[in-house]
């Protein structure tokens, strides 16, 4: 008996998701629960389980393909009846009309429904009068494709299209699919939606640096990894109190600027397989400790791939630690529908002038990045003097 498994709501909102890769290949066998495939939604990799235990028919997508929530993703051979009577029926008279159909067709249908290819290929086939049986591949596996069956249907009659060319030695392609492309079209949106300027500033870190050293001690009693950025975030959420409007959010059709009354956080982090953004909610409720022992748990779940849809959702500002890395300054992008952005750069040591004497401080490169549209750029060099001016007193931020 088969059993068609249709992409389930997974909620949020979300209407389709893009596969990333399976983890199964059509002929094999696989048991409940047993994963089926990596699903990219919102730059959160979610693994689709399989409902049932049997064999795998048909998958009815390949990697970088938008799976629209209820569509079929893999048809199953269900082994030792295990269908529903209700899911059972319901497969029966989805299939009804294709019987129908096929009873009266030809050999040459015979042989094109053993074609490899989408459902959405084989309607764009049928809706063209092109047979599949008469059509080569040109897709992962000798897949038939959108563009195969439009060759087929134009100029050619029936005859298979010619093989795609190889790429030159010179050259190598790779597929543009996952969390690349999905952060690409958000940047792309960033750049179309805002009028993005940025700003830079350096601010005096000695005293961090000295207070993170009296509390590694503390940190390894509670077993919790102190970097710097809990006191970025405490200073950071500080800073934005005194100017909420880069933590907000403009609704320029309706003349509105949002400013939010929470400070969720997201934090920029780089994983294997790309650019996410975890939030630290309502840091604002948060102490140092606390913000530190959220950081160790949202990182955790980053590297081992179990992060959680809600987790990457509703930052009202963003933070990107682009000094992990190096480099002197950079214009990190804003993350829409947010206003601004901040950079931090690397610490280091540097000779500066205080009190008139040369002295040797440790110094922090800061970079904001803001809607022009919400601050003015005065307003936003004043932002990097009074967030460096919160951590050079880094006591007031425990």
């Amino acid at each position: 008996m088969n059993f068609e498994f249709k992409l389930p709501d997974i909620g949020e909102g979300l209407t389709e998701g893009e596969l990333v890769k399976w983890h199964v290949k059509e002929g094999d066998m696989v048991q409940e629960n047993q994963a089926l495939c990596n699903l990219l939604t919102d730059k959160a990799e979610v693994e689709i389980p399989s409902p049932k235990s049997g064999k795998i028919l048909k998958l009815a997508a390949k990697p970088g393909d938008k799976v629209q929530v209820h569509a079929t993703l893999v048809t199953f051979e269900l082994a030792g009846g295990q269908a529903a009577k209700a899911a059972a029926e319901t497969a029966v008279a989805a299939q009804a009309p294709a019987a129908r159909a096929q009873a009266g067709a030809s050999v040459a249908t015979a042989a094109s429904a053993a074609v490899l290819a989408t459902p959405a290929v084989r309607k764009l086939a049928q809706t063209l009068n092109v047979d599949l049986g008469h059509v080569r591949g040109s897709g992962p596996g000798g897949r038939v494709t959108e563009e195969d069956v439009r060759s087929a249907a134009t100029g050619n009659g029936h005859a298979a299209p010619a093989p795609a060319a190889a790429p030159a030695a010179a050259e190598e392609r790779v597929p543009f699919i996952g969390i690349r492309r999905k952060t690409a079209e958000k940047l792309a949106e960033s750049h179309r939606a805002n009028v993005s300027v940025t700003t830079m500033d350096e601010a005096d870190v000695t005293a961090l640096v000295e207070l993170r050293e009296e509390m590694k001690h503390e940190a390894e009693r509670r077993k919790i990894k102190l970097t710097y950025l809990p006191f970025i975030i405490r200073a950071l959420v500080k800073t934005l109190k005194e100017f909420p409007d880069l933590n907000a959010s403009l609704d320029e059709p309706a003349g509105v600027l949002i400013r939010k009354r929470v400070y969720h956080i997201g934090i920029a982090t780089s994983a294997d397989q790309g650019l996410i953004v975890p939030v630290v909610r309502d840091a604002q409720k948060l102490d140092v400790w606390g913000i530190a022992a959220e950081i160790n748990r949202l990182a955790d779940k980053v590297r081992s791939g179990k992060i959680e849809l809600h987790e990457l959702q509703g930052a009202s500002f963003t933070v990107t630690n682009i000094g992990a890395v190096g480099g002197l300054f950079a214009t990190p992008i804003i993350n829409p529908p947010e206003t601004g952005i901040l950079g931090i750069m690397k610490i280091e040591k540097r000779p500066v002038v205080v009190d008139d004497q040369v002295r040797i401080r440790s110094r922090m490169n800061t970079v904001l990045t803001f809607d022009h549209r919400v601050l003015d750029g005065a307003a936003a060099a004043k932002f990097l003097v009074v967030f460096g001016k919160h951590l050079e007193n880094p006591r007031t931020l425990l």
